[in-house]
């Protein structure tokens, strides 16, 4: 159970899991594929008798909604509150960007949530995390007031990076700050971002330019695929020492808190239903593919209200499943 006093804590309850063995594994389909170009003859054209394998297909968009049969719910624990839910995708090789489809199938009115994606950096064993929220607390540093709970696209990373910029989310609907949680100090950019339930958004994760020194800007992209909107979240740089990024990121959905009224949870039916469907995701320009996902419940579980679905196109995660 979270207040409003410890809502921002919330942001990053789970990374502590991030490279903890997973449980509940299904294949999805052929992963861990690669596209090594074509080696080019003298003339400047690949080889007629060429036999380097075709880039992996386009990895299809899921749709809202779509049916598919669920593992039984979360093991009931001890405590009130709702099992968080982690699909860890490995990359054959450390990659340079990540792209993924995500899909709300539902807009909790009053509750708390957020989809994200977790990394890391090969070399500073940072972490970061990218994603969308529902009914996050919201203030400006620039001038402070009283908290908005709204709708956020999210961008943290600890160590934390040498510098941040906005990108379209400016004045009172963006905002970037160091924080320190639990000891750890993060960069962090927020930008109000009204998504909507059963829209395709196409999330990017990626190299954004670098400086003389060899330091990368990181940048986060979300693209609404059922209007076309882009946006650009903003960028961090991240020093050339850390590397790229490490073969295991995670997909995690968490609940925040009873954000817009801040009713305690004395129940497991008080949370309010959250689901979202995670795409497959892919690296570096969609030419690299995972292997095959492993998803699983957080320890230890709490009410028994979780679950995750295999589905073609992804994996669906939902909390807060109402008994029948």
């Amino acid at each position: 159970m979270f207040t409003r006093r410890n809502r921002a804590r919330a942001f990053i309850v789970g990374s502590a899991l991030f490279a903890l063995a997973c449980q509940d594994d299904f294949p999805l389909g052929s992963w861990g594929q690669t596209a090594p170009s074509s080696a080019p003859t003298s003339s400047g054209m690949p080889s007629a008798t060429s036999t380097t394998p075709p880039p992996p297909p386009p990895v299809p968009s899921p749709a809202c909604g779509e049916t598919g049969t669920p593992v039984p719910l979360a093991t009931a624990g001890t405590q009130i509150g709702t099992t968080n839910v982690y699909t860890n995708w490995t990359w054959p090789s450390p990659v340079d960007s990540l792209e993924w489809d995500l899909v709300m199938e539902t807009d909790p009115p009053n509750d708390g949530y957020y989809w994200v994606h977790q990394f890391s950096f090969v070399n500073s064993g940072s972490t970061g995390f990218f994603g969308l929220q529902a009914h996050g607390g919201y203030t400006d540093p620039a001038t402070p007031g009283p908290v908005d709970f709204t709708k956020m696209a999210v961008f943290w990373i600890s160590g934390p990076p040498t510098d941040a910029e906005l990108g379209d989310f400016t004045g009172k609907n963006g905002r970037k700050a160091l924080v320190t949680q639990y000891g750890i100090d993060w960069m962090t950019i927020h930008g109000k971002f009204e998504w909507t339930a059963c829209h395709v958004y196409h999330l990017k994760l990626g190299p954004d330019g670098s400086t003389d020194a060899g330091d990368v800007w990181y940048g986060a992209w979300m693209t609404d695929k059922t209007t076309g909107v882009e946006s650009f979240l903003g960028r961090m740089l991240i020093p050339a020492s850390w590397g790229q990024l490490q073969t295991l990121s995670v997909m995690q959905t968490t609940r925040i808190d009873n954000a817009a009224t801040d009713v305690p949870v004395v129940t497991c039916a008080d949370p309010e239903p959250a689901s979202a469907i995670f795409g497959i995701p892919t690296a570096n320009d969609g030419t690299v593919l995972p292997a095959a996902p492993q998803s699983r419940f957080a320890m230890p579980p709490r009410c028994a209200t979780s679950r995750y679905t295999n589905l073609p196109e992804g994996v669906r995660h939902e909390l807060g499943v109402r008994s029948p």
